[in-house]
This record gives structure tokens, C-alpha cells and sequence, in this order.
């Protein structure tokens, strides 16, 4: 993995145009490389690059940081409490240590497919149909398999460990996916909740297709979204970053959603009551107590599919999925396969 100079972190925070102030001269400084970054002052060690965040954070964690051999500190200005040490102010810290993040560990998101989910439900479900249908076709041309980043777990090819929050911190998340690529795994599938929009968890993050699922009331409180507003125009950032949207027409608020999925360069729709969607789920019906049966209109085949799943629901997070494989070409067989053995878990 590239190494990068304290030069180069600069270099591109100014290209974002996230710096407000560079207060000292820092020449001597500008051609160290950068053995590590943290936002934890007790992770710190020598040559690393410190970012300062956090709501609880406090003047002490910068000085143990310094202590324990940082040798540069990141700061919004309310935060800049030692202002002899080398350091510069930017005006966003989260997407600061999130463009930090990337360049770390070597834009490891440009050189994997990236498939990312948001709605209101249905994300992880969604994620295991689209890593069960992918690994079926990767399985059959002896490729890695797919990794995957869901409420339930994370899975990087190096990684297999429960997940304890939907989309984490960005430099944990740039780890996951420089573990991928290491795996030489060539697809990332992810969910990208409201949070990880809004506190720029997953600032640039690209992703070759996206799917917006639905959006309904949820995560209303002092802690995540105020209002339903801040919720969704937190959601709908997500096609800023998305070169593909797939997008459910049976969502409530599509109009909204359809506008905003303009900013993708392609959008592909579905649905279980438009007949005109890009890829139509019909005739559903369920096959016992706990397998579905459905009919798929799609732009290369007309099909029947079975899930071994309960919960008519279910159809449309399939619908999802099968939307994401098309997008990737994938053959109607291992999209079939894929769907009738998967599960929500390991």
C-alpha cells in the first residue's frame, strides 16, 4: 500500500477547499510520511497525523496525542487548544478525516466495486441477496467473494466479526475496504445509513450502483434527525455519490426521490405495481410457510424466481438486488441460484 506525505494530506484538504487556516509554517514537516492517522489520542503513535474529533472532546486528548509521538493535529478552530504545535483549521473535521481516511490507505474504494444500499428497511436483507447472487457467479469463475459491510456483520476477506453499528466511522470503513482489496475481492457491498450521510462517514465514497430501498418515519430523535426533513434530505444525499441508482417506484415521496436520482448518471427503476419499471415483480405468491414465488420482468429475461425466505416484503428487496445484478450483468441462472439460497445471516 502507497505511503503518503504530510504534504500530500494537506495538498488534498486544500483540493477539497476544507482548510480555513494554515497558522504556522510547517516546511520542515511537509515531506515526513505518514505512518498512521487517529481520532483516538491513545492510538497515537510516532508519525501519526491526529484529527480532533468528537462531542465529548477535550483539550487533554490533543496533549496525550502529542505526548504519544503525533507529530501534526487536524482542528476545526474551537478545537485548535495548542496553537504552537503544527496543525492547520478546516472548516468540516468529519469530512476531513474522511478525505484523510481515503488517502491513508490509498483510495481503496477506486479499485473495487462498490454497491451501496440506503432506506428506511430492508437494507440487510437487501445486502445478502445481492452478496448471495454474486458469490454464486464468483464461485463459478473460481473469484473471491463478495464482501459485505450490514447491520448483522462485516465480512472483508481478512475480517469476520458482528457489526455494532450500521456504517462505521470512516477510517474503520477505508480499513474494511483496503482489506478487500488486498483480498483482491472486486466487489464491496455495503449499507449506507442516514448517519454515515450526515456526519459524512462515507464523504468520498463512490459508488458504482446504488439502491434506494424506501423511506418511512424512523431514527426521529435528539440524538440522529430532529425531523423527518433532516431524515430524508439525509438520505438523499446518497445519489451525490452513486453512478447507478436503483430506485424502488413503489417508495413513498418517489417524486422527491426519482428527482434527486437524476444526479446518477443512470437510473434503473423497479417495482411489485408499475408495470413500466426496468425490472417489474408480479404474480406473487407464497409457496408454503416459508418460500415466495414471484414473476420477474426485467431487460433481458422474463422469469419466475423462488425465495426460501418468509415475508412478502421480501419481494422487494429481491427486486433490489436483482436491479443491482443486472447493472453488473450478471446471468439470470446465478441471479436465480443466488436468490433461492440466501439468507439475512451467517
Amino acid at each position: 500500500m502507497k505511503k503518503y506525505l504530510l504534504k500530500d494530506y494537506i495538498n488534498l484538504l486544500k483540493k477539497e477547499e476544507l482548510i480555513e487556516e494554515i497558522p504556522i509554517n510547517f516546511d520542515n514537516l511537509e515531506n515526513i510520511e505518514i505512518e498512521k492517522i487517529a481520532h483516538n489520542s491513545k492510538e497515537v503513535t510516532n508519525h501519526t497525523l491526529y484529527i480532533c474529533k468528537g462531542l465529548n472532546y477535550k483539550p487533554s486528548y490533543l496533549e496525550e496525542a502529542i505526548h504519544n509521538g503525533a507529530i501534526f493535529y487536524i482542528a476545526e478552530r474551537n478545537n485548535v487548544t495548542n496553537s504552537n504545535f503544527p496543525h492547520v483549521i478546516v472548516r468540516d473535521i468529519r469530512k476531513s478525516l474522511a478525505a484523510i481516511s481515503c488517502m491513508f490507505y490509498d483510495f481503496p474504494a477506486q479499485k473495487i466495486n462498490m454497491i451501496g444500499l440506503t432506506g428506511t428497511k430492508g437494507k440487510s436483507t437487501t445486502a445478502y441477496y445481492i452478496k448471495s447472487i454474486l458469490d454464486n457467479y464468483m464461485k463459478k469463475h473460481n473469484l473471491p467473494d463478495t464482501a459485505i459491510l450490514s447491520s448483522i456483520d462485516t465480512y472483508d476477506g481478512k475480517n469476520l466479526k458482528e457489526s455494532l453499528i450500521t456504517s462505521p466511522e470512516s477510517i474503520d470503513l477505508q480499513e474494511h475496504i483496503r482489506n478487500s482489496v488486498d483480498c483482491n475481492m472486486q466487489n464491496f457491498v455495503m449499507e449506507v445509513s442516514s448517519q454515515a450521510l450526515k456526519l459524512a462517514r462515507v464523504h468520498d465514497v463512490y459508488y458504482k450502483i446504488g439502491a434506494f430501498l424506501n423511506i418511512s418515519e424512523d431514527h426521529i430523535s435528539s440524538i440522529e434527525h430532529p425531523n423527518f426533513d433532516d431524515y430524508f434530505e439525509s438520505k438523499l444525499k446518497f445519489f451525490n455519490q452513486v453512478e447507478t441508482a436503483c430506485v424502488n417506484l413503489d417508495a413513498d415521496f418517489i417524486d422527491t426521490i426519482l428527482e434527486h436520482s437524476k444526479k446518477a448518471k443512470k437510473v434503473v427503476t423497479f417495482s411489485t405495481k408499475n408495470k413500466n419499471a426496468d425490472v417489474y415483480g408480479f404474480n406473487i405468491q407464497k409457496q408454503g410457510h416459508d418460500a415466495i414465488s414471484f414473476r420477474v420482468k426485467a431487460p433481458y429475461f422474463e422469469q419466475d424466481m423462488l425465495l426460501t425466505m418468509p415475508g412478502l416484503f421480501n419481494v422487494e428487496n429481491a427486486l433490489a438486488a436483482i436491479s443491482i445484478a443486472i447493472c453488473m450483468q450478471i446471468p439470470f441462472s446465478d441471479i436465480y441460484e443466488g436468490l433461492k439460497v440466501a439468507r439475512a445471516s451467517r
